[in-house]
C-alpha cells in the first residue's frame, strides 16, 4: 500500500473526529504524519498485538544521562520508531530542539525528515517527554 493509498480514522487530540454523525477519515501523507506521530506517542510495549510497536521512553528518560546524550538518545530511538513503519522509506534527518524546562516538566520538540515508501518527501514534527 503506498502512502497515497492509504486511509484511516482521523484524530483530534486522540479523540474520534465525527462530521455529519459518522467518522472523518484522513488519507495520504496527512495519515501518515498521524500514523507516525501515534507510534512515537505510544510506549514500546504497550500494544497488545504488537509489543514491537511504539517509542522506547524508558531508555530515553530514565536512563542516567546528560542532556547530550538524551538527545542522541531519542533521535535512536526516533528512528527505530518510524523506521518500522513500512510506509517509511527512508529518514533523512532528526533534528531535537532543547528541551522547554521548568520545575517539573522536559520536553523535546522533535522534527523529521523522511522519504515515503512512494518516494514523497515529508517533515513530520512532535513533540516528546512529560507535557504539562
Amino acid at each position: 500500500m503506498t502512502t497515497a493509498n492509504s486511509v484511516g480514522i482521523r484524530l483530534d487530540d486522540g479523540d474520534l473526529v465525527l462530521d455529519k454523525g459518522g467518522i472523518e477519515l484522513v488519507s495520504g501523507l496527512p495519515n501518515l504524519a498521524q500514523a507516525l506521530q501515534i507510534r512515537v506517542l505510544t510506549a514500546l510495549g504497550e500494544d497488545g498485538y504488537d509489543t514491537r510497536y511504539g517509542f522506547d521512553y524508558r531508555a530515553v528518560f530514565t536512563a542516567p544521562a546528560s542532556a547530550h546524550e538524551m538527545r542522541d538518545l531519542l533521535r535512536l530511538n526516533i528512528v527505530r520508531t518510524l523506521g518500522t513503519d513500512h510506509r517509511v522509506q527512508e529518514i533523512r534527518d532528526v533534528q531535537v530542539i532543547d528541551p522547554q524546562l521548568d520545575a517539573h516538566h522536559r520536553q523535546w520538540a522533535v522534527v523529521v525528515s523522511i522519504i515515503t515508501s512512494d518516494g514523497t518527501p515529508a517533515v513530520l514534527k512532535a513533540n516528546i517527554g512529560a507535557q504539562a
